[in-house]
């Protein structure tokens, strides 16, 4: 347990037989009065801290093993197909090395005896759909990051379970794994971010407690990445400037730190400190947004739709941030020259509100769909299943392939906010800009009919 106090008096709970209480000031015990068990957690703030943090242990590998049990003993990895990544990979194979996102061919090469299961989206949703139910059970304030983890604040519920939010939680861990079959680890104290941290201290089936009293004290020699929100590009431009340690980020001088973290470096250097005020915010009613636009000609070419499709992703991601709303079900909307609708659509893992994620997965959807001998009136592209934003992409921080493109398209949308939306196109669109909005013989417009607040710049 982290933050604990000698001088406190301490509170106790053992995970293998529930038993809980408070044991003096003489310290942690190491096993349970009751059943003897090495089991327990005992910290001073153990039945006050009411922010918690649960994620499923290796969600996707999990559900594969749980609905069949020859694969209980064996390597698992949920991915491959087209983009040919790893979604998840079971805690035998994290042993030889296998990561989430790592080529398929890579994880192989590691685990060779690997299985390789193709993703079942709507099954994992299903399952987690199951979780997320008995996670309201305990408390109305749940605040889901994905379909496998989520925020909840329990406090003022003390009455209703008639035992502390710890308790409550040891209760939901031993339910879901009894009537679902799978383990969640739990992580708790008086923050988001620190529960977050606490989660992925412990696991699999983890509880791990940190106080906030001593949260600062806790992550003083802790690394950069243990930080929420911050990812591996950041981290090694933090390291080029000697900055190694949440100690070491909270000593900084901030107008240095500020080349890296720009607007949001007070905030980066509160959660150094174990200071987080945002609050759980319960998921909003779903609903759905989407910009569309008609054609005047229709069009058959592929990079034609996808010029069409891009400025449609960029005008959707600038509501969605209006909005701060993120959506974790992406919807392509084709019309034939027919007449005939067709969409198709992607559930996804994690909300997304980027641009470029909703052209990517638009992409996708659209390059099915086109044939030489097909030929649109219309495209569309919406989201529902809305949601927060994710923590984890509140400070354009995630590292890794995507950092570039969230920096890039952060300035461009500043831009955008001082100068309008049409004071910079993508080269995509700027090619294709005149030939498709020239208007033809008789004053007649070609190009696209904007539905919305799409609008042509006169003269084009």
């Amino acid at each position: 347990m982290a933050g604990q106090d000698k001088a406190a008096a301490y509170a106790m709970l053992c995970r293998d037989c529930g038993t809980a209480g408070h044991v003096g000031n003489l310290g942690p015990l190491e096993t349970c009065p009751m059943c003897h068990s090495a089991n327990i957690r005992s910290h001073p703030d153990l039945f006050t801290l009411t922010i918690a943090h649960i994620d499923c242990d290796a969600f996707y590998a999990s559900i594969e093993k749980r609905d069949n049990p020859a694969l209980a003993n064996k390597p698992v990895i949920v991915g491959g197909g087209d983009r040919g990544v790893v979604a998840a990979a079971c805690y035998i194979a994290r042993q030889f090395g296998v990561r989430s996102a790592m080529p398929t061919w890579q994880a192989l090469k590691c685990c060779p005896d690997a299985v390789v299961i193709r993703p079942r989206m709507d099954r994992y949703i299903a399952v987690g759909q199951e979780i997320r139910e008995k996670m309201l059970s305990l408390t109305p304030l749940v605040q889901p990051l994905s379909i496998d983890e989520a925020f909840l604040d329990l406090a003022g519920t003390q009455k209703l379970h008639r035992a502390s939010p710890a308790e409550a939680l040891h209760n939901l861990q031993q339910e879901i794994k009894r009537d679902i079959g799978i383990s969640v680890s739990v992580g708790l104290s008086g923050t988001k971010s620190l529960a977050k941290m606490a989660s992925d201290r412990d696991k699999p089936d983890g509880f791990f407690v940190i106080g906030t009293r001593q949260a600062q004290a806790w992550l003083a020699p802790q690394p950069l990445s243990i930080l929420y929100g911050i990812g591996k590009s950041a981290i090694t431009r933090l390291h080029a400037i000697n900055v190694f340690t949440c100690d070491d980020l909270v000593k900084a001088d901030p107008k240095l730190l500020s080349s890296v973290l720009g607007s949001q470096t007070f905030t980066v250097m509160n959660l150094a400190r174990g200071i987080d005020p945002r609050p759980v915010v319960a998921e909003r009613a779903a609903k759905s947004l989407s910009n569309e636009t008609t054609f005047a000609k229709d069009i058959c070419e592929l990079g034609a739709l996808e010029t069409e499709l891009e400025f449609l992703c960029q005008k959707l991601s600038t509501r969605l941030k209006a909005k701060q709303l993120a959506g974790g079900t992406v919807t392509l909307k084709l019309k034939l020259a027919n007449h005939r609708i067709i969409t198709r659509s992607r559930t996804l893992p994690d909300r997304i509100h980027k641009a470029y994620h909703l052209f990517d997965i638009g992409r996708e959807l659209l390059k099915n769909e086109v044939k030489k001998s097909n030929f649109f009136r219309l495209i569309g592209i919406g989201v529902d299943n809305l949601g927060e934003v994710g923590d984890a992409r509140l400070f354009d921080l995630d590292g890794g392939a995507d950092d570039k493109r969230n920096r890039l398209e952060s300035a461009v949308d500043q831009l955008h906010q001082k100068l309008g939306f049409d004071a910079l196109r993508t080269g995509r669109q700027f090619s294709r800009a005149r030939p498709r909005l020239a208007p033809p013989k008789g004053g007649k417009n070609q190009g696209a009919t904007p539905q919305g607040d799409y609008r042509a710049k006169p003269g084009e």
